[in-house]
């Protein structure tokens, strides 16, 4: 059997490790109806990475991402997607990209588990940048727009709706 979410969110290092909650819960309030999907029962899980993290000293001062979210996949095991909650603006590129090669890196040498049910379905997004605040500034074809498609994230979005 295929390793779930919470079982990958178990075996991460502590704090992370007590970190999980049901569905959306660990999602902030104002967060958790921005994130969407047409079945509610496919949200398996959540942590909130940013906050588990945030009192540690090795990750103190580093530019964290927000959250992790398992997903069940209609005939495939579970897998788990990325959200990043940030302002839209094209000054904050670079900040995200900070905070996606950041979190890349701690899945790879923290937690593998989870890494391992990071994009299970080939070609999958699993990184995602949900925008706050001010208006989206990146569109399209420019460079900012470029860098991050090179990262493998799309533009911001004000909503996520998960297919």
């Amino acid at each position: 059997m295929k390793t779930t979410f919470q079982q990958a969110v178990t075996s991460a290092p502590t704090p992370v490790n007590g970190a999980y909650k049901p569905g959306k819960q660990a999602l902030k309030g104002e967060h958790r109806a921005l994130i969407e999907c047409p079945d509610p029962r496919r949200f398996k899980g959540s942590i909130d990475l940013d906050a588990a993290l945030a009192g540690t000293s090795a990750h103190r001062s580093a530019n964290r991402w927000d959250y992790g979210i398992g997903l069940a996949q209609p005939g495939k095991p579970e897998a788990a997607i990325w959200v990043e909650v940030h302002p839209g603006a094209a000054n904050d590129v670079d900040t995200v990209l900070k905070k996606l090669s950041w979190l890349k890196n701690w899945l790879q040498t923290e937690a593998r588990e989870l890494n391992a049910v990071t994009c299970r379905a080939k070609g999958a997004r699993c990184f995602f940048w949900l925008a706050t605040g001010a208006p989206i500034t990146i569109r399209a074809g420019m460079p900012q727009a470029r860098k991050l498609q090179g990262a493998g994230l799309d533009l911001p979005q004000r909503k996520l709706v998960l297919a």
